[in-house]
């Protein structure tokens, strides 16, 4: 009688052992990829990072001789060194009580060789900046293409200001 009812018994015991099995090392996995994997950032609001991209080039401060602060990068904005450059102008001026900030990133394409390029397109981002307040006026992008361009001019703007601190750096030994 007890061999019938442990036989009866027995499958029932190694599918719940195996469910519960399963149960405990899918836990275990998504627990583990969620701390390797980190919590989703949220993304800035593309005011935040023009207000970080203003920070940083206010902090680079103007040439000799000038009352307005103008800086160029070129940089992959898409990160494919088989694709044309991006070049991107910030120009910072004092407007009475308030700073203007013009930002104008220019799409270039290459035509019959990678060497020679030409500008394609060009667009332009007017703001007003006004003690910690920030104001877009005009911009050429809509927001989705904000939200994805300026992360990428920020991390370009961090890293030409590395390459700067590392020659001037250099130039004072």
């Amino acid at each position: 009688m007890k061999r019938r009812e442990f036989l009866r018994n027995f499958p029932k015991g190694i599918i719940t052992s195996m469910a519960a099995i399963l149960v405990v090392k899918s836990s275990v996995e998504s627990s583990v990829f969620d701390v390797l994997a980190g919590p989703p950032k949220p993304k800035k609001n593309p005011i935040e990072i023009l207000k970080e991209m203003y920070k940083e080039i206010v902090e680079l401060g103007p040439r000799k001789n000038e009352d307005f602060i103008k800086r160029e990068f070129h940089m992959e904005l898409d990160k494919d060194e088989n694709n044309s450059e991006e070049h991107v102008v910030f120009l910072i001026q004092d407007k009475g009580d308030k700073e203007k900030m013009t930002i104008q990133v220019t799409y270039f394409e290459a035509r019959r060789t990678r060497i020679v390029k030409y500008a394609k397109e060009i667009k332009t981002i007017l703001c007003h900046i006004k003690c910690d307040k920030l104001e877009i006026k005009k911009s050429d992008y809509t927001k989705n293409d904000m939200e994805s361009l300026f992360p990428d001019i920020l991390q370009g703007i961090r890293d030409k200001k590395k390459y700067l601190k590392l020659i001037d750096h250099k130039d004072k030994k």
